[in-house]
């Protein structure tokens, strides 16, 4: 088929061209990625403990292994989702999925921190395009009716990932120790590339643009400064709050730029032409800046506190991402039917609730029962706010700027969990002190814990009203 020919005529949706059988591929690469590739993500946080004593890594340090990835996620989205469209979507993907690949396999292979580092910040690079390309060639193919059943389906089999992760990964440090993790996500990627190498549609709606420069230089360098800078604020490095403040002086110019260029690599002008993007965008933000944090400390709470061996805090684990698993299908076909805003309003504000919650009964004497409680209602929370914020946000861009979309969502939740983990990781800094989280300092660590969860449910709070502000869904 030539370039022409997959153009649409006049009056036919882009869908439309799209075969049946590219449809299925494109949704399994998608869900698969999105399942296999979660195992091994979270189950990181349980081989942590195991990196800290092998490779003496202190308590910032620890805050960086995960910082580190996620980092290099949030800096690429945004030119990796402009790259994709002016590509092609396809190939890229194909391109992400070995960059993946490679950097799993240095990290699983590394003998000291820097190796480590280095590995996931490779493998960073990559798994942003992945997930960012996954959204947009997903949401593409499909017609608009079924957005919501198809984000859902892809958002609840990340949490189904979530789900079997902590129990997998509990197993396999144990039996194998923390590198067993790494070569988990390595092969959870494989399936992901061999279902999408035969798809035969190649999605290019930027073709014939160049990657704006300036623009990417801008937003890489403003998210490394002010990510970088933000854990380092306090004494170990001083130039940490200059590097938050250029930070945000590049932020700042970035906007500047994107209102005035006309091939930006991430059109901010979709913010002010939809309050509905803009707010739900922001709510996505606000959202992962608590979540990601939470989920690192429940983690070490179980192993550090509650002194429980990696395969039965994993088993502990899985009562948030099953509950999300089983509701977050159901919520996005009902965010198809219904006001998707008002469903992640309501979620955000159990979200909020269960994160005060948390914050005053996590203790070294809370019973186990009481953990699994919380972390269902933060399952639900998370299960009835995320696939209907995502389908308002893409339901709120314009048909030819889904990509953009995509990369603003992908944006928004990184940038979300970088600022997360960061926060956290200042906090640990400042309350434990340099060094390893050793049983003496046990107590220090659920006094930084519950000082995370103190600032993260007042954030939670500013996201309801976020949530709350997009309005009803445009006309």
């Amino acid at each position: 088929m030539t370039e022409a020919q997959k153009r649409p005529a006049a009056g036919q949706a882009a869908h439309e061209l799209v075969s049946p059988r590219d449809r299925r591929l494109i949704l399994a690469m998608a869900m698969s990625g999105s399942l296999l590739g979660n195992i091994g993500f979270t189950g990181l946080n349980l081989a942590l403990p195991g990196m800290e004593r092998e490779l003496s890594l202190s308590a910032a340090l620890l805050g960086w292994v995960p910082l580190s990835m996620f980092m290099a996620m949030a800096a690429v989205a945004a030119p990796g989702a402009k790259l994709a469209d002016i590509l092609g979507r396809r190939r890229t993907t194909i391109a992400a999925l070995i960059v993946s690949l490679v950097g799993l396999a240095i990290s699983a292979l590394a003998w000291d921190a820097a190796g480590v580092l280095f590995g996931r910040v490779l493998a960073g690079l990559g798994v942003a395009m992945v997930f960012t390309n996954a959204t947009s060639m997903v949401t593409s193919v499909h017609p608009p009716q079924m957005r919501g059943r198809v984000l859902g389906y892809t958002i609840a089999s990340v949490y189904l990932g979530l789900s079997l992760g902590p129990v997998v990964c509990g197993y396999l440090v144990g039996w194998f120790g923390w590198r067993s993790v790494f070569w988990l996500s390595f092969a959870g990627f494989i399936p992901p590339l061999a279902l999408i190498l035969p798809v035969r549609v190649e999605q290019r709606p930027a073709q014939g643009q160049k990657l704006n420069g300036l623009s990417s230089f801008l937003w890489v360098a403003s998210v490394l400064c002010l990510f970088f800078g933000l854990p380092n604020i306090t004494h170990l490095l001083p130039g940490g709050p200059i590097m938050v403040a250029v930070g945000l002086v590049l932020a700042w110019g970035y906007v500047r730029h994107s209102l005035t260029s006309e091939n930006p690599v991430l059109d901010v002008r979709l913010f002010t032409a939809s309050r509905r993007f803009a707010f739900s965008s922001l709510a996505s933000f606000i959202s992962y800046c608590a979540s990601m944090g939470t989920g690192f400390i429940l983690s070490l709470y179980l192993q550090y506190t509650k002194g429980l061996p990696t395969a039965t805090a994993g088993l502990l684990l899985v009562a948030q991402p099953v509950f999300m698993t089983i509701l977050t299908p159901f919520a996005g076909r009902l965010s198809d039917r219904v006001d998707a805003g008002l469903m992640a309003s309501f979620g955000m504000g159990v979200l909020c609730v269960t994160t005060v919650l948390l914050a005053v009964f996590l203790t070294p004497e809370a019973s186990l029962t009481l953990f699994i409680v919380l972390s269902m209602l933060l399952g639900l929370g998370f299960a009835v706010f995320s696939a209907p914020n995502s389908n308002a946000i893409i339901g709120s861009a314009p048909p030819g700027q889904v990509g953009q979309a995509s990369g603003i969502l992908t944006a928004a939740r990184l940038c979300g969990q970088v600022f997360s983990i960061s926060l956290t990781t200042l906090i640990f800094t400042v309350v434990i002190g340099p060094g390893e989280i050793t049983p003496d300092r046990y107590p220090a660590f659920m006094e930084a814990a519950t000082l995370c969860l103190t600032i993260f449910a007042p954030i939670m709070f500013i996201g309801i009203l976020a949530s709350l502000a997009r309005g009803k869904r445009d006309a």
